[in-house]
């Protein structure tokens, strides 16, 4: 099942394309709101809700039942778009697309990519049978697609419209090798360095690292 999160970044980043996507929705704190205004059908939101004015959040607790509102404090732990991914995986997503997670606040950008190292995600995979729960989330705006890769042989196909590649470990990568794109490299230890414009050669690209995890870019220059 696929769910879809629309968080509360700016809405000038989103694709063109963002309310034809496929599958169910759940809104991140604004990104509820966002929803509702857009006539978008969906069952769930999560959040502080503290982007919201009073009479915003009363509309959203009235288009919903309540016990599909998790609000949480604005002191936690986790950001808004943290809690909605580990909430769309706790419902059963085997893949999660997030929206509205870029531009605006860099904190929350930085907080939004980097949330596989956030404590807990790995125990919430093991708990759901679903260990390889990261690779199946992608943060999406309208230049740009994020996912991320677990260790192994792997291969990271071209998505259409995309020209630049990027391959930056989320802490410690060990033994990091990118095998036939335009760029290759070998690495016996790669720490949180972006190797950033690389490019496809063919279709797909090959790739190999024996521990930590990968971010993986896929972009395109503004306009196009």
């Amino acid at each position: 099942m696929r769910i879809n999160i629309l968080a509360g970044g700016p809405t000038e980043f989103w694709p063109d394309d963002i309310f034809e996507q496929e599958g169910q929705w759940l809104g991140a704190d604004r990104g509820a709101w966002y929803l509702m205004q857009a006539g978008m059908d969906f069952q769930t939101v999560v959040g502080d809700f503290d982007s919201l004015t009073k009479e915003e959040f009363e509309a959203v607790i009235s288009h919903l039942e309540a016990n599909h509102v998790y609000r949480f404090p604005p002191e936690k732990d986790f950001t808004d778009t943290q809690l909605a991914i580990k909430a769309a995986a706790s419902l059963g997503a085997d893949e999660i697309r997030v929206y509205g997670a870029t531009g605006g606040r860099l904190d929350h950008l930085l907080a939004n990519l980097t949330f596989p190292a956030m404590e807990g995600f790995t125990e919430l995979a093991q708990e759901i049978d679903l260990p390889d729960l990261v690779e199946r989330v992608a943060l999406v705006d309208k230049q740009n697609v994020v996912s991320y890769l677990l260790p192994g042989q792997k291969v990271v196909k071209h998505i259409d419209g995309m020209k630049y590649l990027g391959f930056m470990p989320l802490g410690l990568v060990d033994n990091l090798k990118i095998i036939d794109a335009k760029y290759t490299l070998t690495q016996p230890e790669s720490k949180a360095i972006m190797w950033s414009s690389n490019e496809f050669i063919n279709e797909l690209v090959h790739l190999s690292f024996d521990s930590g995890i990968m971010i993986v870019t896929q972009s395109k220059d503004g306009g196009k």
